[in-house]
């Protein structure tokens, strides 16, 4: 009973299979019953001028200067900067300012020579950049690696000179009054 009951189950797709094949044929086979021809609806009459289609060079152009985030214009940019860098690291001079920076004695030398260095590098890149987010890119990491120079827990770098007339008048009036002067503590006496 059961082994008759699989042997139905297996043969009810072959025959549902086969119907469909014959309905597909006799439908395909009889052109006389699909013989109505099947028009679309006119579509109603527009009011007013018809909308402006942009033409193919303007298109393009929107496609070109959207932005697809955040994310991806930085790594563009950061593909663009590795292009540049890649092309200008082996000058001959810039070569020799790296070396030169290596050499030096002391730390505060090394950081003026690495200063020469990052200004020379960046500055060669900024002149063959094409386009002002780039050159805005790479003004962003020459700050950044000039930033990293600085170290003003070791030695502080001498501030910037006063702009505005405001600041000078307050450096004015703070050297004009009188400042009271610190002693530094004494030591305590040995017991």
């Amino acid at each position: 009973m059961i082994a008759r009951f699989f042997l139905v189950a297996a043969s009810m797709p072959m025959m549902a299979a086969s119907v469909f094949a014959q309905a597909a044929v006799s439908s395909s086979t009889n052109p006389q019953e699909n013989a109505t021809p099947q028009t679309s609806p006119t579509p109603p009459p527009t009011e007013g001028p018809a909308p402006r289609i942009p033409s193919l060079d303007e298109l393009d152009q929107a496609f070109k200067q959207s932005s697809l985030g955040k994310a991806a214009d930085e790594a563009r940019l950061h593909a663009q900067w590795r292009e540049l860098s890649n092309r200008i690291i082996n000058d001959r001079d810039l070569v020799e300012a790296r070396a030169h920076a290596g050499q030096a004695k002391t730390d505060l030398e090394k950081r003026h020579r690495l200063r020469a260095y990052y200004t020379m590098f960046y500055d060669r890149m900024r002149a063959q950049a094409n386009s002002p987010e780039l050159k805005s890119y790479i003004d962003t990491h020459k700050a950044q690696h000039l930033a990293l120079l600085a170290q003003n827990r070791v030695r502080p770098s001498p501030a910037p000179p006063a702009d505005t007339a405001a600041e000078k008048q307050n450096e004015a009036t703070a050297n004009a009054s009188p400042k009271p002067k610190l002693r530094a503590p004494e030591p305590p006496l040995p017991q």
